[in-house]
């Protein structure tokens, strides 16, 4: 600007006064509407008001022109310091003045104006006034300090931040770092600046490679590098990089940002290692139901390689794949499943009965990535379950399972035989309501839950047809691997026929005793009349004996 304002004033102090350069000048005065033009004697009376003026000052020519000087253009604080007679005598001295000043409107508003006056010049070379060109900078200024302060508060920011950032130029130099960089470094920032950023990394092809893809596609994500410390400690970082450019749109360099994951990779190498260590088989699914990662265990359990089950559907290697396929998506839908029965084949057939445990993973935006899953084998567990049952079926005596709530959840065939009953009509009813004295059964299975066990509890069992069946139940509760008591497990063991043969024994020792009785009454009577005879007979005796010695008497 100043150089078009000394141009306009110079072309001035060389025009002539003749009548055509006259008009020539008034013309390029009054086109000019960017720039306040006013001409002014050497006493300081207004000559000249172009457009520029009219619009800057808000003025009209008529209201300035021969009625007043330039006093009511300046600040009264300029004024008084007597600041305008002193910029003019520099001017009319160096034959320029140029500087800014606080200017004043009609309105009375003020502005910031750059401002170039120079002498004005008969054609004899006498001074006969001065020029003065002017251009409202306020716009300019304020654009200018809002830029220093959003430069300044940008490097507030980067500052702030813990992650190292860096500017790289397109030959991949750096241009600027923050102190994040300069710890991750330990290098100063007057050292780093200039350098190629390549430098500084475990691997610099690929940190030049990173910073190039960056300018031949605008932004890289989570680009994996390690920085080297200068004292030879390693820092893994992720790059987050875009292209910065200027007002037309060029680009000027690189703005990479990188977050120390040494902390996080060290817990995913941990949190590997846990995963490798379970002999369980472990995956990864993603939503689309692809597998992403495995453990050791899987890849024993399916006889594939890693390399090979990545990618590939889960549900291909289960006997029921649409069963597989239904249990990942209830995961999505439900967050997790437990005990999740699946049967995985082999690549060389073999088959493992499996239970699923299974919950959604997700990002630190609480974003769902995917299931994971950990299978436990019960390929013995369920091998054992089959032998037990068929022990269980293989017993005579009626057995059933019992839950805390007093419902059956399980019976062999000799339940179902002895209620007149099938297995799926007894299970889920109440333990209570197969017996002619319900409120007893009821007492019995909780004093087993009370004590965890009874012998021998007499019970009479009604059949579906009214037969009635006397048992004694021995029953005690079950729990699983954790101590915790599942139910009850009762045996009944089938006393009818004893009982009946107890009843026949009592009944004949009733008879037997009975025969006894009498056999002693006749005892009793039989032995009375023997004694009573043989008391006659010792009363005979003596009457005889008496009658003797009667007679022995009267005989003398």
């Amino acid at each position: 600007m100043s150089s078009s304002i000394s141009q306009a004033a110079s072309s001035d102090a060389a025009l002539t006064t003749t009548n055509e350069q006259s008009e020539f000048l008034q013309n390029i005065l009054e086109s000019s509407t960017e720039y306040s033009i006013i001409g002014k004697d050497l006493k300081g009376k207004i000559q000249l008001w172009n457009a520029g003026a009219r619009r800057l000052y808000g003025y009209e020519p008529e209201d300035v022109i021969g009625k007043a000087n330039s006093s009511m253009l300046h600040t009264p604080e300029d004024i008084a310091a007597g600041r305008p007679e002193q910029i003019m005598a520099a001017a009319m001295e160096k034959g320029k003045w140029e500087g800014t000043l606080t200017r004043v409107r009609n309105n009375g508003s003020r502005f910031t104006a750059r401002v170039v006056i120079t002498p004005r010049r008969d054609s004899t070379g006498k001074a006969i006034g001065y020029l003065l060109i002017s251009k409202d900078i306020s716009d300019e200024i304020r654009l200018t300090e809002e830029l220093r302060a959003t430069q300044f508060y940008a490097r507030s920011l980067i500052e702030a931040s813990l992650d190292p950032l860096v500017t790289i130029s397109p030959e991949g130099k750096i241009t600027d770092v923050n102190e994040g960089s300069i710890k991750v470094t330990g290098v100063p920032r007057e050292k780093l600046i200039g350098t190629d950023f390549s430098d500084y990394f475990t691997e610099p092809e690929m940190a030049r490679e990173g910073y190039q893809q960056v300018f031949s596609r605008g932004a890289v994500t989570d680009y994996p590098l390690t920085i080297r410390h200068k004292d030879g400690r390693l820092i893994d970082v992720l790059y987050n990089a875009s292209v910065y450019k200027d007002a037309q749109g060029s680009v000027l360099g690189v703005f990479a940002a990188a977050r120390d994951v040494t902390a996080q990779k060290q817990a995913s190498q941990y949190a590997r290692s846990l995963i490798e260590a379970s002999l369980d088989p472990l995956v990864t699914i993603s939503p689309e139901g692809k597998i992403t990662d495995v453990n050791e265990g899987s890849i024993k359990v399916t006889g594939v390689a890693r390399g090979k089950l990545i990618g590939t559907d889960f549900s291909d290697y289960f006997t029921e794949p649409a069963r597989a396929r239904e249990g990942y998506e209830q995961v999505f839908a439900e967050g997790f499943v437990t005990d999740y029965p699946l049967t995985i084949r082999g690549k060389d057939g073999s088959l493992t009965d499996v239970l699923y445990n299974a919950s959604v993973y997700k990002d630190a935006r609480g974003n769902v990535l995917g299931v994971f899953a950990a299978a436990r084998d019960v390929t013995v567990q369920k091998q054992a379950s089959q032998y037990a049952r068929s022990l269980i079926e293989a017993s005579l005596d009626p057995l059933v399972t019992i839950s805390a709530e007093g419902k059956i959840t399980d019976v062999n065939a000799a339940s179902a035989e002895i209620t007149g009953l099938a297995r799926e009509k007894l299970i889920g009813t109440d333990f209570s309501d197969y017996f002619t004295e319900p409120e007893k059964a009821r007492e019995g299975y909780k004093q087993v839950f009370d004590k965890g066990l009874v012998s021998n509890y007499p019970l009479t069992i009604r059949h579906r047809d009214s037969k009635l069946t006397d048992v004694l139940y021995n029953a005690s509760v079950y729990k699983d691997t954790a101590g915790n008591v599942l139910g009850v497990f009762a045996a009944a063991r089938d006393v009818t026929a004893q009982k009946k043969a107890e009843a026949e024994v009592a009944e004949q020792r009733t008879k037997e005793l009975e025969r006894l009785a009498e056999l002693e009454r006749f005892q009793r009577l039989t032995v009375g009349r023997e004694l009573k005879m043989i008391e006659l007979k010792k009363e005979i005796e003596e009457h005889k004996r008496a009658i003797g010695q009667l007679k022995n008497v009267e005989a003398r």
